[in-house]
């Protein structure tokens, strides 16, 4: 026994064998190191060198350091407050062989003291943790990867909603369409015969209302007496009025007539169904398709202002760019309150043709604007609302070569702008 470890037995109970009690620190299955004050080590059993690679010789008189490993872990400063302050410390530590192979160990550290408390070694006793930190290691990992498969698995879910539901809309669009086509073929036949007949009732009245003032003054001149008395009855039955009325009623039939047959238009040039590939087509007439389906959505709210320049036909699906008009004036209408403002821009930039939809609604959230064209994002209601409109409006315009973008400011309003080249490029 070396002196440095008789002065670390000195103060054991004389009752305590010194020989065994260092054959029990030798044969311990744990790490030993005992250290001076300053950190030189002056004692390892022999579970240090089974664990280092360093003999007993190679170890003694060498600082701890010599295992250090790239341990960025390790919180040294606290640990040596500690122990100076005459604590036990806690940890793990990184360390390396002297084949240069990295292991882990748990270690307590605690500082042994003399009869008036001062410091004359410190104890290390540590426990050979690799196999558990392995394990660890690969638990993270496995947790890890099972993480980014449930990120992935949901990802996949909500593309396979939104794949779903484009093609419900795809399909309720269709519906729409050949609705539109049967009732263009049922109402435009009738509605056809109504305001050939209204026409011609308007001759003809005017006929019969020329051959009467022709009778009258006819009347007047060889018949005046008879023709006071049937002046008085003439008044009787507001014949006057009857004249003048009757050409007010053709005309609003008439114009009752060409509205139906407008609106039937404009649902079969909305819908498409007959056309529903891509074409070209003229953007303004697709916004005033939209605008006549969606037009009770807007006239209790807003007032509808619009500003259309002359645009090149452009390559595209007039059915799905209806879609995303219709998704963004309905939004549009939702969030005014009451006598609002609705502004329709259409312009060509360079080689650009840009549309835009201003309200002066109640605008949206700054967090809630980075997530508005996400699937199932919604601020409205629960049951109100599936969050789908605007995601698969940012995808349409994205599927045409385009882009869409969104300002707006709480209390002020919101302003879409949808951007679609003349060009575009072929995927």
């Amino acid at each position: 026994m070396n002196q440095e470890l008789e002065k670390v037995f000195a103060n054991l109970d004389p009752r305590v064998d010194p020989v065994l009690l260092l054959r029990a620190v030798e044969q311990n299955s744990a790490t030993i190191v005992i250290t001076d004050p300053a950190g030189t080590i002056i004692y390892v059993n022999a579970k240090f060198t089974e664990m280092t690679g360093y003999t007993k010789d190679e170890a003694l008189g060498q600082n701890p350091r010599i295992l250090k490993g790239n341990d960025g872990l390790t919180d040294y400063k606290e640990m040596w407050e500690q122990l100076l302050a005459g604590q036990q410390w806690r940890g793990d530590f990184h360390n390396k062989r002297k084949n240069g192979e990295f292991f882990w160990e748990r270690a307590a550290i605690s500082p042994i003291l003399d009869d008036e408390g001062n410091i004359t070694h410190f104890l290390a006793i540590k426990e050979d943790i690799n196999e558990r930190k392995l394990i660890e290691q690969q638990l993270e990992r496995s947790v890890a990867e099972s993480v980014q498969m449930a990120t992935s698995l949901e990802f996949l879910n909500a593309e396979l909603k939104a794949t779903q539901s484009q093609m419900l809309q795809r399909e309720k669009m269709a519906s729409i369409g050949q609705l539109a086509a049967g009732v263009a073929h049922e109402i435009n036949n009738p509605i056809g015969f109504v305001s050939s007949n209204l026409r011609s009732l308007d001759k003809y009245i005017k006929k019969l209302t020329d051959y009467l003032e022709m009778l009258e003054i006819q009347f007047k001149k060889q018949l005046p007496e008879e023709w006071e008395a049937i002046k008085v009855e003439r008044r009787k039955m507001k014949i006057d009025f009857l004249i003048e009325d009757y050409a007010d009623l053709i005309e609003e039939s008439l114009d009752g007539s060409e509205r139906v047959r407008k609106i039937v238009q404009n649902l079969k040039t909305f819908s498409r169904v007959d056309q529903a590939e891509e074409q070209l087509a003229d953007l303004n007439e697709c916004l005033e398709s939209t605008i006549a389906i969606v037009w009770n959505e807007i006239k209790y709210k807003a007032t509808l202002e619009k500003e259309l320049a002359d645009l090149p036909d452009i390559h595209c699906n007039p059915q799905e760019l209806n879609q995303v008009f219709t998704n963004i004036l309905v939004n549009a209408a939702q969030a005014i309150e009451k006598d609002g403002v609705i502004n329709i821009r259409s312009w060509l930039d360079d080689d650009v043709v840009k549309i835009s939809f201003q309200d002066n609604g109640s605008g949206i959230l700054p967090e809630n604007q980075e997530k508005i064209f996400e699937p199932f994002f919604t601020t409205k209601p629960v049951g109100e609302g599936t969050g789908l409109g605007m995601s698969i409006s940012y995808e349409i315009v994205k599927k045409h070569g385009g882009d869409i973008q969104l300002e707006s400011v709480v209390g002020q309003g919101t302003t879409f702008t949808l951007s679609f080249p003349l060009h575009p490029k072929e995927n």
